[in-house]
């Protein structure tokens, strides 16, 4: 029987922000950055069945809230890239000096918190690209409600104060943020993909695009090989 998760937190701008922890007694801990926005929640699972995996195997693992999301009390329209890198550094500072950072998607993005840690992830993407989405999404959903919506409105809308776009409240920052932000190159990084992308990879795995579903889903078969080439990884 695989051990409960146990619910923690952080402290972030005078309140607490939850996490999930998996082993925390255990010597060695990967910090989980989950995909951003809407893809978080198509992940989530699969990153707790992860976490569960790897604490079989004495590693210990922490999936943060960041402020804004899930359980998060904070306005996600007062969200920005910044304001996460910043929340990842106070949920990391009481971790082992020899950090490790796992982040998958959009949570790439961020994980340059820590720049002289070793990093790994899966399937990074680019702010414009996450933008892009979320903005066509918005405009199909307009489309059928017989509104004509383009993306120099909804940009201009940001600029305003905030867009809802698929579900998710961007302010101007996040907005502007996002346009010009790609995974930063530092640290040491190992970089994983899909077994059917065609994108540059030190490992390929073999699972789903859970991202890409219309609703949350789970993929046993990808948490172990996602936690097999992290145990690898760890123990370089």
């Amino acid at each position: 029987m695989s051990q409960p998760l146990e619910y923690s937190s952080y402290p972030f701008n005078g309140h607490d922000e939850f996490c999930l922890r998996a082993g925390s007694h255990h010597q060695k801990t990967i910090l989980f950055i989950p995909p951003l926005f809407d893809e978080m929640n198509r992940v989530r699972r699969m990153i707790v069945g992860t976490m569960r995996l790897l604490n079989e195997h004495a590693i210990g693992s922490i999936l943060p809230d960041l402020p804004g999301t899930n359980e998060s009390l904070f306005p996600l329209e007062q969200a920005s890239l910044t304001i996460w890198r910043n929340a990842l550094a106070h949920c990391a500072e009481p971790l082992a000096k020899q950090l490790y950072v796992a982040s998958f998607r959009g949570g790439c993005l961020i994980d340059d918190f820590a720049v002289e840690s070793r990093k790994w992830r899966l399937a990074p993407a680019k702010g414009p690209g996450l933008l892009r989405t979320m903005m066509r999404t918005r405009m199909a959903s307009d489309k059928e409600a017989g509104l004509a919506t383009d993306m120099t409105q909804l940009a201009e809308e940001a600029q305003r104060g905030h867009v809802n776009l698929a579900g998710n409240h961007i302010g101007p920052k996040m907005f502007a943020e996002l346009q010009d932000t790609v995974p930063m190159s530092s640290g040491s990084i190992r970089t994983a993909q899909l077994t059917n992308s065609n994108q540059a990879a030190d490992v390929k795995l073999s699972g789903s695009a859970l991202w890409l579903r219309a609703e949350p889903d789970d993929d046993p078969q990808l948490a172990k090989a996602i936690a097999d080439d992290l145990l690898s990884w760890v123990a370089q």
